[in-house]
């Protein structure tokens, strides 16, 4: 061959390709790992309110879904949301997270350590496919939804006023069984939670 004209433009034209298939995987990384650590704070964030004591369960988990719900649809983080590269459960998951992913579940009298509020983060944007290098997800035809992963945080949840309520009656009547001068005090003891319970 002695003619090689045209062969810098087909290397040009390769190198091109390979590099604006580098930019887009690392674009599409980056933003996925900025928008997950935007969801684990989401999830940390309705942890806190389920965690706070309450007067019952009921309004701890009220208050967590208000937050979670609230950081979902703020307007700043709802578009990271609903532009169709990422999705979350619109209700979180919340409570005793092993009754969920019984994978989670202490095993040899390993205390339960998955209390808190989760959600399950999508990113849509990693099923792609670039000349050259092929598709991210070559044996999927589920629209992304492959790239799924499980995002919680777990920070327990505090005794409310009426199990603290509750756990004060069961120990003052433990203690009048006991006798010897305890059940003369009946009629005149006050409950007085003082989150000792």
């Amino acid at each position: 061959m002695k003619n090689q004209r045209g062969f810098i433009t087909v290397d040009f034209i390769f190198a091109v390709v390979l590099i604006f298939g580098m930019t887009v995987l690392l674009f599409a990384v980056s933003l996925t790992l900025t928008v997950a650590s935007i969801t684990q704070y989401v999830t940390f964030a309705a942890a806190r309110n389920y965690m706070a004591g309450h007067l019952d369960v009921s309004h701890q988990t009220t208050n967590a879904q208000t937050k979670y719900s609230s950081l979902v649809g703020n307007s700043v983080f709802q578009p990271l949301f609903q532009n169709g590269w990422f999705t979350v459960d619109g209700q979180a998951t919340m409570g005793d997270i092993t009754q969920t992913i019984q994978a989670y579940a202490p095993s040899n009298g390993d205390p339960n350590l998955f209390w808190g509020v989760g959600t399950n983060f999508t990113a849509k944007i990693l099923d792609f496919h670039i000349p050259f290098f092929g598709s991210t997800n070559p044996d999927s035809n589920s629209g992304g939804n492959d790239f799924q992963i499980f995002m919680g945080s777990y920070l327990g949840r505090d005794v409310t006023s009426s199990e603290c309520m509750s756990f004060v009656a069961q120990r003052w009547s433990a203690i009048t069984a006991l006798g010897n001068g305890y059940s003369t005090a009946q009629g005149t003891y006050a409950i007085q939670a003082d989150d000792g319970c």
